[in-house]
C-alpha cells in the first residue's frame, strides 16, 4: 500500500501539468481567433466606408445632374443633398448624414470647389494603427 499513494502523487502532478498545457494551448487558440476577428473587423468596416463614399459620390451626382436649366451647380451643404428644395416637390439624394465606421461620428471632411460647394468627401481612417484618408469626388463628365 506504501507504493500505491506514492503513485498517486505523481499522478496528480502529471494532471497540473497536463491542465497547464491545455490552458496554455486554450490562450494561443483565442490569440489566434481574436487575431482573425480583428481583421475581419477592419476589412468590413473599410467595405462599409467604401459603400458610404459611394453614396456621397452617388448623392453629389444626383444633385449636380438635377439642377435646374442649364447651369449645374454642386450642394452647398450636406443638409442641400438631404434635403432638395430646389424644386416644387422635395427631393432626397442622400438618404442619411453616414458616420464614419472607423470613428462612429459625422467627421467628414468636405472637398470643395472654388466657389465653395461640394464635390467630395475625405474620410479619415485608422487602419491598424496608421493614419490615413480616403478621397469621395464625384466628377462631372461633360458633353453627354
Amino acid at each position: 500500500m506504501v507504493g500505491g499513494g506514492h503513485r498517486r502523487r505523481c499522478d496528480r502532478g502529471f494532471t497540473y501539468l497536463w491542465v497547464l498545457l491545455a490552458i496554455a494551448l486554450v490562450g494561443v487558440g483565442l490569440t489566434a481567433v481574436s487575431q482573425v476577428w480583428v481583421t475581419t473587423a477592419q476589412r468590413q468596416k473599410a467595405d462599409e466606408l467604401e459603400w458610404i463614399g459611394a453614396q456621397f459620390v452617388q448623392a453629389i451626382g444626383s444633385y449636380y445632374e438635377s439642377s435646374p436649366g442649364f447651369s449645374k451647380t454642386f450642394p452647398s451643404s450636406v443638409q442641400d443633398m438631404l434635403e432638395d428644395r430646389r424644386s416644387a416637390v422635395v427631393r432626397r439624394h442622400l438618404r442619411s448624414a453616414y458616420r464614419n465606421p472607423f470613428t462612429a461620428r459625422d467627421d467628414w471632411q468636405l472637398l470643395l470647389t472654388a466657389d465653395g460647394k461640394i464635390r467630395g468627401v475625405r474620410a479619415l481612417v485608422n487602419d491598424a494603427g496608421v493614419d490615413r484618408s480616403r478621397d469621395f469626388v464625384f466628377v462631372p463628365s461633360f458633353g453627354r
